[in-house]
């Protein structure tokens, strides 16, 4: 037994030996002035406050970000829009919610596994927890160590290089160029113009927020009698139940600020900006549209939930706000000739609470309507009830269908009416 010891002593060191040879060694990381010799720091904020500490080098489109203190503890949302270069530039693109785990020198973007959970007994939590596991995305090295003494990684060559990843396209890094680089106190926005495999140029904008897990909200069960966009998982902790999804309705954090009112203002109310691209003859419409929504909201005792303001070039209104920035919703206008009208909306992929919401409309629709109207302006209205239709017979100044008719064909039409209402006839 001893000279099997004394055998086994003399090979530890030799084995120590070969198991440090066959773990990567973490290499020093050069001083980050090296590394960032040309960049200059983006301040965004009057006072320079930021999340992310952002470096521009404009000569060569590239650029560097430090990680804010505590990150490895963080959330964050990562969500892509195609901002050029396709049909329906504006609309909202892929998001990702994920967090960062270092490795060494190396960092993985990791997705969280969120749609198999479990709300059971501790030994379900743990199977679960085993056998449904996170998703890598995609991983950097650590190239220094910033003035915080956080990680610093290459971000163009995260964005740019890893593109089909994050935002389901791939662009030519060698031909990109930054379009815009900011950053505030709760989120990076960056914007990279490049061409993508076919050779079309490509915008894509990226904003990465930080995302609490926690912010208050009260996930709400969908009602299958009601129809709403939802947010989802499976509780395999559930059992003796008709199913195990537990679905929650996408919906705003809208509450009122004093309970006891039967009438009361929002603690935050929803605010929609009008984007400058919304030609100036339909602005005064698009706005009164979305204020018309609270009507419905006074119903539940909410006054004033939805706030609209006009984003004006001219003026230079709301300029310093970006519609692909997550903080804001916009209503946008694209002039792509498609008639079609869409509502896309972020939501917290926990609990369903509504982030950010963008509106796209397009002057397809403007056309359409131009088209109905010349070709069978009568019969515009036949959904309306035959006392509406009796009303508008005897009042064509407010009938639509007489109103779009060409002038001569116009004429005709309230010599016709005349002529029916002289004989005693009104019906229509």
């Amino acid at each position: 037994m001893a000279s099997s010891f004394r055998t086994g002593a003399a090979l530890l060191p030799s084995m120590v030996t070969a198991v440090a040879l066959a773990v990567p060694q973490t290499a020093p990381l050069p001083p980050f002035a090296d590394v960032s010799k040309d960049y200059e720091r983006v301040v965004s904020t009057p006072d320079g406050n930021s999340l992310f500490g952002l470096y521009v080098n404009r000569k060569d489109e590239q650029m560097l970000v430090e990680f804010p203190r505590g990150w490895d503890k963080m959330k964050f949302l990562i969500a892509a829009t195609p901002a050029g270069g396709v049909i329906f530039s504006g609309l909202q693109g892929p998001e990702k919610y994920v967090f960062w785990r270092q490795y060494g020198n190396r960092l993985a973007l990791v997705s969280p596994q969120i749609d198999v959970r479990s709300t059971g007994e501790q030994t379900s939590k743990d199977s679960v927890r085993r056998i449904f596991t996170d998703n890598v995305i995609l991983e950097v090295p650590i190239v220094s160590t910033g003035p915080n003494g956080q990680p610093v990684i290459d971000l163009d060559g995260m964005l740019i290089g890893q593109s089909q990843q994050l935002a389901g396209v791939g662009l030519n890094g060698r031909l990109a160029k930054i379009a815009k680089a900011k950053s505030f106190p709760q989120n990076l926005e960056i914007a990279i113009e490049a061409p993508d495999q076919s050779g079309n140029f490509k915008m894509v904008h990226y904003s990465i927020s930080m995302l609490p897990d926690n912010t208050g909200y009260k996930p709400r069960a969908a009602d299958d009698r009601v129809g709403y966009f939802l947010t989802g998982y499976k509780d395999l902790g559930l059992y003796g139940t008709e199913t195990n999804a537990t679905r929650y309705i996408n919906r705003w954090n809208l509450e009122k600020r004093d309970p006891k009112l039967t009438l009361s203002p929002p603690k935050e109310p929803i605010i929609y900006y009008v984007e400058h691209t919304v030609p100036v003859r339909y602005r005064r419409y698009v706005k009164e549209g979305i204020l018309q929504w609270n009507e419905a909201f006074k119903k539940i005792g909410i006054d004033s939930a939805i706030e609209v303001y006009q984003q004006d070039e001219v003026t230079g209104a709301h300029m310093d706000k970006d519609p692909e920035d997550v903080r804001y919703n916009f209503v946008r206008w694209l002039n792509n000739d498609v008639a079609t009208a869409i509502g896309p909306s972020r939501a917290h992929p926990l609990t369903g609470q509504i982030l950010d919401a963008d509106i796209v409309l397009t002057d397809g629709w403007i056309r359409a309507f131009y088209s109905w109207y010349d070709d069978r302006p009568i019969e515009m209205a036949t959904s309306l009830t035959r006392e509406s239709l009796v009303w508008l017979e005897q009042h064509p100044q407010w009938d639509p269908r007489v109103q779009l008719l060409p002038n001569a064909e116009r004429a005709a039409e309230l010599e016709a009416r005349r002529q029916r209402a002289a004989a005693g006839d009104a019906d229509p």
